[in-house]
């Protein structure tokens, strides 16, 4: 708690009073980098890219010579919780995707309405004078709530992750039909719970034998079936995590956020300490939907002309479950994808564009308009695009502020169902 007061200090500055000094000043900013993978992983992308906005100002007034300091904002958080599944690949299946993104303020592009919630926010990044703000540790995510019951999120390296169990023991590798292969790994805990969530594991001689795979069935506590369709049979010293949150499996006979699902997110804060809030109140997660034909057919083939775009479920063909908002997050690279996930989204080389846009209520769409879709015409025209990630979203929505004296950080929270769509430009 010091630390972030001497931070909101440091950042704020402090306003000697006069009867001839008068000073303000506000921000308002969000931004978030999203990336899929193959897994339905994400990170500083990441699938996103997706932002929280926060505002902050100052002033001062007086005769009485007074020094008076006020705090603005200088982060913004988003937290997003979706089963998620993938636009035109069904046999990627659906999954819990848990996305915590916290980055240093960055002012938008554009601007739909000056800092109301609902409209679009665009974003427009250049690695060599305005490169991507970093994701930021700010402590631990506590998740309660979902079908596989709570979990924790931790920062590791360069995103937030949610292990659910680790360990070390000797495993062994017997590989099974379409595609799986059954992991038994002695001293593991493996439950029910886990059947949805990721199996990483280490140690093996055979590579196709370690890595992050999704888990299908658990046979018992020390077996887990997963899909790995280059295994090969191998015993070694294997070290292992459970993930929950890591996105889409094939097959998932579940979803992690039921119908009725009330999600409670807390933080426990810590790394850069700009975030500290109680926990939420009950949020009522968005129900799963159906997107109309148009939005369909525009996931994977977004357009780069420069028009306006309406995405959503309440079209032609499309069916809305219940929802406080329909919310959609645009990322673009131009990286280089040769060789990578269909769904990779690799830091951008020169050029990247966040686009977020949220309606609460309403009939569930969403149209963006043509000043943030000429944001990556333009981008594309400069450093062609390689790849676009779309994520059209059914939400349970709320924000969570700091409370004085700490910087008014906000971070939205976001529970609900998600669709991505691909583009190969």
């Amino acid at each position: 708690m010091s630390l972030a007061l001497v931070t909101t200090l440091a950042v704020a500055g402090c306003f000697h009073d006069s009867d001839d000094d008068h000073g303000g000043g506000s921000t308002s900013a969000g931004h978030d980098a999203s990336s899929g993978s193959g897994e339905g992983g994400s990170s500083a992308s990441g699938e996103g890219g997706s932002s929280a906005s926060g505002e902050g100002g100052s002033s001062s007034s007086g005769d009485g010579g007074s020094d008076r300091c006020s705090p603005v904002a200088t982060h913004d958080g988003i937290i997003s919780i979706q089963d998620v599944s993938i636009q035109g690949a069904p046999q990627a299946g659906h999954g819990l995707t848990v996305q915590v993104l916290f980055t240093s303020s960055r002012p938008p592009a554009y601007e739909q309405v000056a800092g109301d919630i609902e409209g679009c926010r665009a974003w427009v990044y250049d690695t060599e004078d305005n490169p991507p703000p970093a994701l930021t540790d700010q402590g631990e995510i506590t998740i309660a709530g979902l079908a596989g019951g709570p979990i924790t999120c931790r920062f590791a390296g360069s995103g937030y992750v949610c292990p659910t169990s680790t360990g070390a023991g000797q495993a062994s590798v017997a590989p099974g039909q379409t595609g799986t292969a059954a992991y038994t790994i002695d001293g593991a805990t493996f439950s029910a719970a886990d059947v949805g969530r990721y199996l990483r594991v280490t140690g093996a001689a055979n590579a196709k034998n370690q890595g992050a795979f999704p888990i299908v069935a658990v046979e018992s506590s020390t077996t887990a079936v997963v899909v790995n369709q280059g295994a090969t049979e191998e015993d070694f010293a294997a070290e292992y995590t459970v993930v929950a949150g890591a996105g889409p499996v094939p097959n998932s006979p579940t979803d992690p956020i039921e119908r009725g699902a009330e999600v409670v997110v807390g933080i426990s804060p810590g790394g850069a300490m700009a975030f500290d809030f109680p926990d939420t109140a009950p949020i009522a997660a968005g129900e799963a939907f159906t997107p109309d034909t148009a939005s369909a057919a525009a996931l994977v083939a977004l357009p780069l002309d420069g028009s306006a775009l309406t995405l959503g479920c309440g079209g032609p063909g499309g069916a809305c479950g219940a929802a406080q908002a329909t919310v959609v997050r645009i990322t673009s690279t131009d990286g280089d994808v040769e060789g990578m996930s269909p769904f990779a989204m690799p830091p951008p080389a020169r050029k990247q564009v966040e686009i977020q846009c949220v309606a609460l209520g309403g009939d569930g769409t969403v149209t963006i308009p043509a000043e943030a879709m000429k944001l990556l015409q333009e981008a594309h025209q400069v450093s062609p695009i390689s790849r676009i990630r779309t994520a059209l979203m059914r939400e349970g929505w709320a924000s969570a502020t700091n409370a004085a004296p700490l910087p008014p950080n906000s971070t939205t929270l976001l529970v609900g169902h998600g669709l991505i769509g691909i583009t190969n430009p």
